[in-house]
């Protein structure tokens, strides 16, 4: 997924969602996630890109599961695969409620069809 269009996903997804029901969606994510073997980059999601909501609710979910996230408030440290997971879960839900802009919907459906 590029850069832009996850933090359209995160930015539009707390628009339709209340803090509580996003803060679900996240726990969701993060427990749904496989990770694979090996270590994969860690990136930063800062709150310019997903919001400060986004980045006060996924700290919390992260340490809930004994994450070390970074030390500053306006970033998040994740593992890029982890991120992506979360992204697209969320998307998919912005698709489930019929929300998401066409540019989602595609890059959904190329995920899906492995493409």
């Amino acid at each position: 997924m590029h850069s832009e269009l996850e933090f359209q996903v995160w930015r539009l997804i707390q628009q339709f969602f209340d803090a509580p029901a996003f803060e679900r969606l996240v726990q969701e994510a993060v427990n749904g996630y496989k990770r694979a073997p090996g270590l994969d980059p860690l990136v930063r999601l800062h709150a310019s890109h997903i919001g400060l909501l986004g980045i006060q609710i996924l700290r919390k979910v992260l340490r809930h599961h004994d994450a070390d996230v970074g030390v500053s408030d306006n970033y998040v440290e994740i593992r890029s695969r982890l991120k992506t997971h979360i992204a697209y879960h969320l998307q998919w839900h912005l698709m489930k409620i019929g929300h998401a802009v066409d540019a989602m919907k595609e890059d959904h459906l190329s995920k899906d069809l492995d493409l």
